[in-house]
């Protein structure tokens, strides 16, 4: 038996203990500014969202994100902790914040009512 001295932390690239991570206001905070690269002053406010996207109906493809923020100007946040690559990541990245963008408005409302998405996802940030 091989006996591992190590004090084990889980680290953050753990999907478990960076959602559990992003339910700190401070730390979550502490996140955006730094993916987004703004002064602290500038994210006043965000706030954690429902991770099942919407399903229009039955056989509709089931999106369950990491963690959702929205931030106090409107803008909507998927970040995703995904460390290892897999075939198909830029399509489910592409189905996510689709499915993120075009839920913000509902038949009749006007297209001004959409917001801003962007996408977090290891090194990659990118805003649509």
């Amino acid at each position: 038996m091989v006996k591992n001295t190590d004090n084990f932390i889980m680290l953050p690239t753990v999907d478990f203990c960076f959602k559990e991570l992003m339910k700190n206001d401070k730390v979550r905070k502490g996140f955006v500014v730094a993916i987004l690269g703004k002064a602290p002053e500038e994210i006043r406010r965000t706030t954690l969202l429902p991770t099942e996207l919407r399903k229009e109906s039955e056989d509709d493809k089931l999106g369950v994100l990491d963690v959702m923020i929205e931030l106090e100007d409107g803008t909507l946040m998927n970040m995703e902790m995904q460390v290892a690559s897999f075939k198909y990541w830029i399509n489910r990245v592409l189905f996510y914040i689709g499915k993120i963008y075009t839920g913000q408005i509902r038949e009749g409302e006007d297209y001004e009512k959409l917001q801003k998405c962007v996408h977090v996802a290891g090194r990659h940030c990118r805003a649509f």
